[in-house]
Order: structure tokens, then C-alpha cells, then sequence
């Protein structure tokens, strides 16, 4: 009688010890599904302030002072959002001179670390595009060194997820949006290889001498690129085969290359 007691009471504590874990599981899901709302509430709240914000304004004025160097490049509504970047990932950022090879670059050395350079001259639009490119570079450094391509499927998926929270007409241009979310299907190397991305950042450009994309010259005519005077030949992949006026040589200009036409 009494081994009949114990063993319906032991079966009795098992049957409260298993609802016992499965109500601890069920409460382990009811949280994390409670973090997982938060955290996207948290992220289109973080988005909308960008709008609301204005100036970005700081707990600290050396954050002020740094936003304000960022407001000047970059446009206003996202300057907070890039800072960030830079304010979480620590790189040095460095606005450069005009260079005629690149746009911006990414680097990394064991004895200065990580540094991020963007070509002052950009308008702010091409400015962030750049930057985002460069910090893109940065992050598919730090999850897989140099395993990978440099303009690989991990690149490419950074990139968008640092577009991703920006990537609304409040934030930015509403036609500009939609030409940087076809752009980010499959973005490459440079966005100058991206014939409406070009055309819609060069909108924003200020003060330029007049130019036109050498795909939209016709074939045969001259222009002006740097200090050389050339004449447009045939197309030949992403290049035009073009040729100096003056020595005869031929040049390999890219298809979306910005260039002031001579009238003959």
C-alpha cells in the first residue's frame, strides 16, 4: 500500500516537474518575441527621429562639435545616422582632397587601425553613398578579414544593411529612393558603374561646369576630360575607345565618365 502511495506521488511530481518546464518554456518565448517587437520599434522610432531631430542635437559638446563637421557633408536628415557609424565602429575619418582615381577608400593597418577617406567635392547625396560603400568595406573586414572578395556577396550585403534604415523619402529625395533600392539588388564596385545612380546624384551637384555622360555623346565628336581634348570612338565593354586630339593616343574612358563636349 505504502510502495502505491510513492510511486503516485512520484508520478505526481513529475507531471507538475513537466508542466513546470513547460511553462518556463513558454515564458522564454513570450520574452523573446516581447525583445524581438522592442527591438524593431526601437528601429523605426531611431528612423522617424532623424525627421524630428533636426540638428542632432548631444548629451555631450564633443559630440555637438563632431556632428557639426558631419552636417556639413552629409545630408542633414542622415548626418546623425553616419556619425553613429563612425562613433560606433571607430575609424578615422578622413575628408580628402579631390582625387581623380577614386572616390573614397577603406584601409586597415595593425599599427593605426581602421581608416575611412571620402573626396571633399562630392555633393552630399554621392558623399553618402561613398561613405556607406567605404564603412561597408569596413564591417566585411571585421566578420571575415581578407577571406573574401573585396566587392564579394558579403560587401554587397553590408552595404544594404547599412542602407536599409535610411532608405525612406522621408530621410531622403523620394527619386532618389527608388534608384538606390534598384541599385542595391546587385551593387557594384563603384556607383559610377550604375548609369541611373549617376544621373540622379549628378542633380544634386552645384556649382559644376557643364557636363554630359560620355554614352550620351555621340560617336565621333570631341571633348574635354582633365586636360586632354579626345574624340569618342567605339564602345568596348564598359569603355569607350577614345582617342587624343592632339598625339593620336588612345584612351580607355568609362561609359559614365562626366565630360564637357567642344564644339567643333
Amino acid at each position: 500500500m505504502v510502495r502505491k502511495k510513492l510511486k503516485l506521488l512520484l508520478i505526481q511530481l513529475q507531471l507538475i516537474l513537466l508542466l513546470l518546464h513547460q511553462l518556463i518554456l513558454l515564458l522564454l518565448i513570450q520574452l523573446l518575441l516581447t525583445l524581438l517587437l522592442l527591438n524593431n520599434f526601437s528601429q523605426s522610432h531611431r528612423k522617424k527621429s532623424f525627421v524630428r531631430e533636426g540638428l542632432f542635437l548631444c548629451p555631450q559638446m564633443n559630440k555637438n562639435r563632431k556632428i557639426s563637421s558631419f552636417l556639413d557633408h552629409f545630408p542633414p536628415k542622415v548626418a546623425e545616422y553616419c556619425f553613429n557609424l563612425w562613433d560606433e565602429l571607430k575609424f578615422e575619418f578622413v575628408v580628402s582632397k579631390k582625387r581623380d582615381s577614386k572616390l573614397g577608400d577603406f584601409k586597415f593597418t595593425s599599427n593605426k587601425g581602421f581608416q575611412i577617406t571620402v573626396n571633399h567635392n562630392l555633393n552630399p547625396f554621392a558623399f553618402l553613398v561613398t561613405y556607406l560603400h567605404e564603412v561597408a568595406h569596413l564591417i566585411t573586414y571585421q566578420r571575415h578579414k581578407n577571406q573574401v572578395n573585396p566587392h564579394g556577396q558579403e560587401w554587397k550585403d553590408a552595404f544594404k544593411e547599412l542602407f536599409e534604415p535610411i532608405l525612406d523619402p522621408e530621410l531622403l529625395p523620394q527619386e532618389l529612393v527608388p534608384v538606390l533600392q534598384a541599385y542595391l539588388i546587385n551593387p557594384v564596385a563603384t556607383s559610377n558603374g550604375f548609369t541611373p545612380l549617376v544621373e540622379a546624384l549628378k542633380v544634386y551637384d552645384q556649382n559644376q561646369e557643364p557636363a554630359i555622360l560620355l554614352f550620351n555623346l555621340p560617336e565621333g565628336e570631341i571633348f574635354q576630360l582633365k586636360n586632354l581634348q579626345l574624340k569618342k570612338g567605339k564602345l568596348r565593354r564598359t569603355r569607350y575607345i577614345c582617342q587624343e586630339v592632339q598625339t593620336g593616343k588612345l584612351y580607355l574612358v568609362a561609359k559614365n565618365a562626366q565630360v564637357q563636349p567642344i564644339d567643333a
